[in-house]
């Protein structure tokens, strides 16, 4: 299951949420016929019978969630979908959670760690590259320093321009 919102509250008397999108694709709460949340270790799905956006947030109507109490109890709660619900990626394009965990090469094969998170920033995203050591380095998710990537191999290579790794 992959998060796409978070529940922060009912809006109006008939249940329906007010969502902070944790997405890059906001338009795929339009498309979405089911979502799932978490409730303690049991995952309850929902059919979503309507959805609307703004620039920061999505409402959703949900099925069976027909109260302003009802929706009350959603608060917090994290929203998911399954695997194939997620949007199609174009050519060069990984989805975050596919990322951590890869090994980290340079282009002259040598190990320098694994890919620990990754950080959305407006200019780029930055990856954070955890070597044996367990100290941290912050590489630029741009041309010049990702050469490839291969989630078949579990792998990245990178080119470490001057004064990346000090």
């Amino acid at each position: 299951m992959y998060i796409v919102g978070k529940v922060l509250k009912p809006r109006g008397l008939k249940g329906e949420l007010k969502v902070e999108i944790i997405t890059s694709f906001p338009g795929h709460f339009l498309e979405l016929k089911e979502i799932f949340i978490k409730e303690g270790p049991d995952w309850q799905s929902y059919n979503v019978l309507s959805a609307k956006l703004t620039d920061r947030f999505a409402f959703l109507k949900l099925d069976g969630v027909d109260s302003v109490e009802l929706a009350e109890k959603l608060r917090k709660h994290f929203l998911y979908i399954a695997k194939q619900d997620l949007t199609a990626l174009g050519k060069d394009e990984f989805y975050m959670h596919d990322l951590i965990g890869l090994e980290v090469f340079d282009v002259a094969g040598n190990l320098l760690g694994t890919l620990a998170e990754v950080e959305s920033y407006e200019a780029n995203d930055v990856y954070v590259l955890k070597d044996r050591q367990g100290r941290e380095y912050l590489l630029p998710a741009v041309k010049d320093v990702i050469v490839s990537i291969s989630l078949e191999q579990n792998k990245m290579i990178i080119r470490k321009l001057d004064g990346l790794m000090e």
